[in-house]
């Protein structure tokens, strides 16, 4: 009985399994072996040159500064979308109509990164753009946003903030509406309302929510890519050339398919060193509750 129960259980699962080996570990695997040769994509002829291309990304000043793009990216995007979100969660408790400034807030999450990418890129025109325009009424003479290296990447930023904001917002605002009330009619009793209620119950209470919302916005903001392709497309002068750009400028600009697929495993080994770091605090946090 046990046995013909296992044969339709493996029976069951074995197509998922078959599609999983075919569309992601065959390609995962074929880039790693991709990752250590020298290949256009074009010649059948794939040279074998060991780790060459990964010894090229990290003496190559490009790849440098990319790192340093996609880590500023990542850090201010994460934080601040996680604060932002954080504070408009804790001022949404208790108005009316609440429910439609959450809507308001979460759209952009389910907007459609390329068509908010040209908005955003009609938004930050240094001629017509909308933020322009309310600099001239302070008399402020406005930037060429992403045409200037020093305004290009803070430009970009806002957006990633603007597209993370309603995520963080939806998670806290469950996570808040989850708290004991009686804690804070307790807490209130003692003299503790208003930020002293946040900063001493909500806070502490929402320390697990508040590491995830970081941790899948690292993970989610490392990997960006469409709407800095529409609107600078990494330039100018690499100012907003994250690691996915770079990746697709070798790989489909300059058939470095090598190079590329060495870019692309670095990109997972940051996702999957955060992935185990985040496995790891929450394996102390519960040896030591």
């Amino acid at each position: 009985m046990k046995k013909s129960q296992g044969r339709i259980a493996l029976g069951l699962i074995s197509p998922a399994f078959i599609l999983f080996l075919i569309f992601n570990a065959y390609p995962l695997l074929w880039s790693l072996y991709i990752s250590f040769t020298k290949w256009d994509g074009l010649n059948p002829v794939k040279k074998f040159i060991g780790f060459d291309n990964y010894r090229f990304l990290f003496a190559n000043s490009e790849f440098i500064t990319s790192i340093r793009v996609t880590t500023i990216y990542v850090v201010l995007v994460t934080v601040l979308s996680t604060i932002l979100g954080f504070a408009i969660a804790i001022s949404l408790q208790n108005i009316k109509n609440a429910y439609f400034y959450r809507t308001l807030f979460f759209s952009p999450v389910v907007t459609a990164t390329v068509a908010a990418g040209v908005v955003w890129q009609l938004i930050f025109d240094p001629f017509s753009g909308i933020v322009n325009k309310f600099l001239a009424v302070l008399h402020i003479v406005g930037p060429n946003w992403l045409s200037d290296p020093r305004f290009s990447l803070p430009a970009v930023i806002v957006v990633g903030i603007w597209k993370r904001i309603g995520f963080a917002m939806v998670v806290f605002a469950a996570g808040i509406a989850a708290l004991p009330i009686s804690t804070y009619e307790a807490a209130a009793l003692d003299g503790a309302q208003g930020w002293k209620a946040i900063r001493y119950i909500t806070i502490p209470l929402l320390k697990p929510i508040i590491f995830v919302v970081l941790i899948t916005g690292f993970i989610d903001a490392i990997q960006v890519f469409d709407h800095i392709f529409v609107m600078t497309g990494g330039g100018p002068m690499g100012s907003t050339q994250v690691l996915s750009l770079l990746l697709y400028n070798q790989g489909f600009r300059l058939f470095n398919l090598g190079v590329a697929s060495a870019i692309g495993w670095i990109i997972l080994a940051f996702v999957l060193g955060i992935t185990l770091f985040q496995r790891f605090l929450f394996k102390n946090r519960d040896l030591n509750a």
